[in-house]
């Protein structure tokens, strides 16, 4: 599986690996929504600095954008960032972002320590 979840007391920090499909990506966002977990959640962090590739049809990615919005309705407290150095990656969320398509606050990163600081979360040791 190319990504993993690990929870924490106030978020879930989502690790990327290999090639993410828009599969998965819906898959992790439906696994994340449907928690017990999610109401209490203050972040979300989806690291895909280890991913090689992302191959997300714009269809996941409308998939994706209905559970987010939906997700929203339960918990509209959580911060999500994303933490990528992929060009691809971050214009195309530059540009969701910008269209006002997230729901949740979300920005990306560069740098885990970055998104730690914007987020108030420890640095797992």
């Amino acid at each position: 599986m190319p990504y993993s979840l690990i929870w924490e007391p106030q978020g879930v920090y989502k690790h990327f690996t290999g090639l993410v499909t828009g599969a998965e990506l819906l898959q992790s966002v439906q696994e994340i929504a449907s928690d017990a977990r999610f109401f209490n959640l203050r972040y979300e962090v989806s690291d895909y600095l280890p991913a090689e590739r992302t191959d997300f049809s714009q269809d996941f990615l409308n998939e994706v954008r209905a559970v987010r919005i939906g997700s929203f309705m339960n918990n509209p407290r959580i911060k999500v960032a994303i933490i990528t150095r992929d060009p691809e990656i971050q214009q195309r969320m530059a540009s969701t972002i910008a269209a006002r398509l997230t729901m949740h606050q979300t920005r990306v990163f560069a740098q885990l320590t970055d998104a730690n600081d914007w987020l108030g979360r420890a640095s797992p040791d």
